[in-house]
């Protein structure tokens, strides 16, 4: 008696000569496909080309030779077929569209003169896009474009990373802007989907490295621009070189003349040289909570 898979195997080939020698209506372009069917039944295909789609999980499919040689083959996925996308993210049947390539694994099913698959594997390789959690180092910024490119270690040295309205971008405790970032900036990481087809990653956050020795608290010194109150709680608006901070003055805050004595804040007049010990806060670098301030003038 002959084996019903070897009689299977016999009448594949068969139809594929068949086919070969008569001409076969023109299917969608694949490479092609690699088949294997062991005498236990086991069913391995590459190259598969998803024609049409019965349900969600049933698929009518074709294993191709060129543009007029093909085999049908009906791919069943059950509950328990592992399904991923072309590199490794787990998909569902639901991702799998027509004309979509496929990659299966199974056992052959009971069927005359048909190839019916019991999938326990299907690797879709036209689902290009998979979620990835990136990191690296700024190469370079173009916020015209709304994109920076971003070298790093997964897919290399010059990864396109485009942004949309909604991408988060967050320093530190802070939300920033694509022109805030520089290049050399380093990004510990960034969740988005990766394009393998086209090296394109679409960011939706973005974490840029905040260097915390700046919020360590220091002296500054600067002219007095204007003062808020005459006793504390106050604000003075400061101008330190280049920049303008706001310095919050506590209820408890030492005030102080330049000969390091208790002071207060009437002697204080705009233009006179300040001395403060504080803090930048890491919610706004402009603003300065500080512990200590000195008129260097009186």
């Amino acid at each position: 008696m002959k084996n019903p898979s070897e009689s299977l195997i016999r009448r594949l080939i068969l139809g594929a000569f068949l086919l070969a020698s008569l001409g076969a209506e023109s299917v969608y372009a694949a490479s092609p496909s690699e088949l294997h069917i062991k005498p236990d039944g086991k069913f391995f295909a590459t190259n598969v080309v998803v024609i049409q789609k019965a349900g969600t999980s049933n698929f009518f499919s074709r294993v191709t030779w060129g543009n007029n040689v093909y085999v049908r083959v009906t791919v069943l996925a059950q509950k328990d077929t592992a399904i991923t996308k072309a590199h490794g993210e787990p998909a569902t049947a639901n991702d799998i569209k027509e004309k979509d390539i496929l990659d299966v694994e199974g056992r052959l099913s009971s069927g005359e003169g048909v190839l019916i698959i019991n999938a326990s594997r299907i690797r879709d390789t036209s689902l290009q896009v998979e979620s990835k959690t990136i990191s690296g180092t700024v190469a370079s910024v173009s916020p015209e474009s709304s994109l920076l490119v971003l070298s790093n270690t997964n897919f290399g040295p010059a990864t396109t990373v485009t942004l949309a309205t909604s991408t988060i971008i967050q320093k530190g405790v802070r939300v920033i802007d694509l022109r805030d970032i520089h290049q050399g900036d380093r990004v510990p990481s960034a969740v988005g989907n990766y394009d393998y087809s086209k090296n394109v990653f679409s960011a939706s956050l973005i974490e840029v490295h905040q260097d915390k020795s700046i919020f360590v608290p220091r002296n500054f010194e600067g002219k007095l621009k204007s003062i808020s109150a005459t006793t504390l709680p106050a604000t003075l608006e400061v101008a330190v070189g280049n920049a303008d901070y706001t310095v919050y003055l506590a209820e408890g805050a030492s005030v102080l003349n330049n000969r390091k004595k208790p002071a207060s804040l009437t002697r204080f007049i705009v233009g006179d040289t300040v001395r403060f010990y504080g803090g930048i806060r890491q919610t706004n670098f402009s603003e300065i909570d500080a512990e200590i301030v000195r008129d260097l003038d009186f």
